[in-house]
């Protein structure tokens, strides 16, 4: 268990611990309630204590709780498992004996002899060297290591035996229900016809039960626990659909900003759905599709790789292992190309496979055009539900909510929600290729498999999962609280102060097991007159009939569009819509995870926009935000070079230094009356120089070694202006290199004094011309850039003027000595040609004569220049018409 709070906060919550059982530890009859407390979260141990407590009371019966570890748990799992604190608090909790179930294994081992081996457990032993391996499979030849293991799970299967065969047990009460040292309880309990109740690590306080009278005769606890919740789900939950819907609907709301779990696999700032209309949908679709080489005018299948080591046949399974399963689907989507595949792989795949198995499908398939395959959390939710016509996996909480948002789901295993209609599961091989079949079939004549009553049963379960089945009381802080200090707090208060008269965990505990239901609920489904009254007001009730986007909700607030003029300073403003990978601020728009995009709701307008997008890099950049960190000391800081795209297309670039003070740099660029759609977004999008379809090679040549990775990461969106383009009557100009990067036509490092004159030093050895609106400097016509040099920073600060004065000769000695700066290459960034120009050199100043870019940013490297010089960007002059 890992530590909560120092010794003296742990013996606070001990002592509440005990004030709480006070008065409650008189038993009459010889049964025991078993449950254990072989978990390192406290919060675990403690909902399996809290509910074998209520069982106890409910049988009369005493407590016995199993503790322990051994080293491959340790090291798959966890690394703070403390045998003695959780020895401690289970007494406290009133347990009359505490049994260290891997002292009895070692004991097992140490006496030999192999017991006969129950039913079932070579599937919980592969499950278990898979998971405690992180492997995809077992290996034909197996290491000395699996066989020790396989004694160990052995060795449990025998001490489960005969701990049951010796305990009077009423009920087993668990937190997990596979592997060995858990699964094998489980399956002990079940062969000797004890209930055993599966507490969930997520809510208030949810469990699972599965009583002997109840089974069907499957072969797994997960298998019989599928089918009753399917019976449970449509003999009592069902038939409530309209009295719910309105507290169903409020669920999906919340669901799609990620408020609670499942849907852990996308957690965080990116988790949340924000579009409102199907244009904003197409939109976000189209941009995706372009920065991943895909075609958007295929229908798109995104397969949800699972956790690849979890639970390996605990549930039921058309293929033999999760691993299989990924290659051969992956291997009929390379023969089926009339749709587009995408496969992303679990967002904490390194947790389960050691083995780069994900890599290797990914490999195998590089070269096909439809196919991509990425990491999960490089799609925002935004992102993936615009793309996703249909998920395909095996297990996990994809398949319970996509359909509620309107996106088939084909499975090829059980989940606990299988049979409650929500997803098309397969019953076998044959029948999961037909669905895959008959999926491509349909999407790609522009229908889809979601039927509306699918849609309604994912709702009616995202409610049960997260409000019906979810039940609140003063012990059970919200899992979301986390399990430090705070939580122990608030716990020991709620044990010193709380009797459990009229608790509606008691009352829920009580009616489940009378009643022998497959879940703990809030609600008495049987209780027929008194749902409305117990589901309480839902603060605004659904209206009209079903919305046409099927990820609507009858709560989503609509975002009023803003009129143009607008300017936008903060990521509170309501025009800021939608995010992809962006974390809006407060006193700025916001910063971006990765390369991404923000959507802002503006109004159609018939007249062009002029867009100014202020952005910066500052300390935090790259100490909190950037991938790697800080650089190390003396090692080079690269610069970023970005591009900015708009609805879909590259405006311009933007090269911004990195570490120290703040750099600013703008992008401005104008919209046609036709580019915001009605009902639309206007799409900003951030992307490394490298990243996106089409990136030339010639372009990544020029850039590698001198450009930072991960561009994007930490990037500042400082201020959005939009406006009405002004009717600016331009004549011949000439700007120094500051009013140049200001007007955005060079970028060359970004400024940090927006008041600065004069040149600009190129440290960076690069710089970029980009393309700007009409009526600005350099808009169409041809540019005159000169360049020239300057001294170069001096290695250290002088204290004395002598040698300062000093210092300064020689560097004026050496630029008159210097030749004129040279300039390798000129590359459009849109298709990596060689751009043509006149360069011409006069004294130590050359001159660069080009047209000025019209549809894509030039990128313009300088060769190095001599010691103790730096090349530099003196001005530019624009002329209107030709040389």
């Amino acid at each position: 268990m890992r530590l909560v709070g120092d010794d003296q906060l742990f013996d606070r919550l001990l002592d509440a611990a005990r004030a709480y059982r006070a008065g409650h530890r008189g038993v009459d009859g010889d049964q025991c309630v078993v449950t254990e407390a072989l978990h390192q979260d406290i919060r675990v141990v403690i909902r399996n204590l809290l509910m074998a407590n209520a069982l106890c009371d409910l049988l009369s019966a005493r407590l016995v709780v199993l503790t322990g570890t051994d080293q491959e748990w340790s090291e798959a799992l966890w690394e703070q498992y403390d045998i003695e604190r959780a020895q401690r608090l289970a007494e406290a909790f009133g347990a009359a004996e505490v049994v260290n179930v891997h002292d009895l294994v070692d004991r097992q081992l140490a006496g030999r002899g192999d017991s006969a081996a129950p039913e079932g457990l070579e599937a919980v032993e592969r499950a278990t060297l898979v998971r405690l391996a992180r492997v995809p499979r077992v290996p034909e030849t197996e290491n000395e290591w699996y066989r020790a293991r396989r004694d160990r799970t052995r060795a449990f299967a025998a001490v489960y035996e005969r701990l049951f065969a010796d305990l009077p047990a009423a009920a087993l009460v668990t937190s997990h229900v596979d592997y060995d040292q858990w699964g094998l309880a489980a399956e002990a309990a079940m062969r000797r016809e004890i209930p055993v109740v599966h507490v969930q690590s997520t809510g208030c306080m949810k469990a699972y039960a599965l009583f002997p009278e109840r089974r069907k005769g499957l072969r797994t606890f997960r298998e019989e626990l599928t089918s009753l919740i399917a019976e449970h789900f449509h003999d009592d939950v069902w038939p409530h659909r309209s009295a719910i819907k309105a507290n169903a609907e409020l669920v999906a709301c919340r669901a799609k900003g990620n408020l609670g779990r499942p849907s852990w696999w996308r957690a965080g700032r990116i988790s949340q759905f924000e579009l409102q209309s199907e244009t904003e949908r197409r939109q976000l679709r189209l941009l995706g599709c372009q920065r991943f080489g895909l075609d958007p005018d295929r229908p798109l299948f995104a397969v949800f790789n699972h956790a690849i080591s979890d639970a390996l046949g605990t549930n039921r399974e058309v293929f033999d292992d999760l691993a299989q399963w990924f290659e051969e689907t992956a291997d009929f989507a390379a023969r089926e190309d009339s749709v587009n595949w995408l496969f992303l792989d679990h967002p904490s795949q390194s947790l389960y496979d050691t083995t780069g198995h994900f890599d290797a499908v990914t490999a195998r398939h590089a070269s096909r055009g439809h196919m991509a395959f990425m990491p999960s959390l490089a799609l925002s939710k935004n992102m993936l539900w615009s793309m996703t016509d249909l998920g395909v996996t095996v297990r996990g909480s994809v398949s319970n909510e996509l359909p509620a948002f309107g996106i088939p789901v084909i499975q090829a295993g059980w989940s606990e929600w299988s049979g409650c209609g929500l997803s098309y599961v397969a019953g076998s091989r044959e029948d999961y290729w037909r669905l895959l079949r008959e999926a491509v079939a349909r999407h790609v004549k522009g229908e889809s498999m979601l039927t509306r009553e699918q849609r309604e049963r994912a709702r009616l379960w995202l409610w049960l999962y997260r409000s019906g089945a979810d039940v609140p009381s003063p012990l059970t802080p919200h899992w979301e609280m986390g399990e430090g200090d705070t939580y122990a707090q608030v716990l020991s208060v709620a044990m010193r102060h709380v009797e459990r008269d009229g608790d509606p965990f008691q009352s829920a505990v009580r009616r489940m097991w009378e009643r022998r239901e497959p879940l703990l609920t809030r609600l008495d489904f049987r209780h027929t007159t008194g749902i409305d009254r117990d589901l309480g007001p839902t603060g605004r009730m659904v209206t009209g009939s079903p919305p046409a986007m099927l990820t609507a909700t009858g709560f989503d607030t609509a975002v009023q569009p803003g009129h143009v003029p607008m300017d936008i300073s903060s990521g509170q403003a309501a025009e800021v819509q939608a995010a992809d990978h962006f974390h809006r601020g407060v006193q700025i728009v916001g910063r971006f995870e990765r390369s991404g995009l923000v959507g802002l709701k503006v109004a159609e307008a018939d007249h062009a926009l002029r867009v100014n997008v202020s952005l910066s890099v500052d300390e935090l950049s790259a100490r909190s935000w950037h991938p790697k960190g800080e650089t190390d000391a003396g090692e080079k800081v690269l610069p970023r070079l970005i591009q900015v795209r708009a609805q879909g297309r590259l405006r311009q670039c933007l090269l911004l230094k990195s570490g120290g003070a703040l750099k600013r740099g703008t992008v401005v660029f104008d919209l046609m009356p036709d580019e915001v759609p009605a009902d639309g977004l206007l799409c900003i999008e951030v992307l490394d120089v490298t990243e996106g379809t089409g990136v030339p090679e010639t372009l990544r040549g020029a850039v590698a070694g001198s450009i930072m990775d991960d561009g994007v990461a930490g990037l500042r969106i400082d201020r959005v202006r939009l406006g009405e383009i002004p009717d600016d009557d331009v004549t011949r100009t000439t700007m120094d290199a500051s009013r140049c990067e200001r007007s955005s036509l060079i970028s060359s490092g970004g400024l940090a004094n927006l008041k600065r004159r004069g040149g600009r030093s190129l440290s960076t050895g690069m710089f970029v011309v980009n393309p700007v609106p009409q009526g600005v400097f350099g808009s169409g016509g041809d540019l005159t850039i000169r360049l020239g040099h300057r001294a170069g920073a001096p290695a250290r600060r002088e204290t004395r003027a002598w040698p300062r004065r000093i210092a300064w000769h020689r560097a004026r000695r050496d630029r008159r000595m210097s030749a004129a700066p040279n300039v390798d290459q000129i590359l459009s960034i849109h298709n990596g040609d060689e751009v043509p120009v006149a360069q011409s050199e006069g004294g130590d100043i050359t001159e660069l004569r080009l047209r000025a870019p019209a549809e894509s940013p030039l990128l313009v490297t300088v060769a190095p220049a001599a010691r103790g010089t730096q090349p530099t960007l003196i001005s530019t002059d624009w002329y209107p018409g030709f040389f």
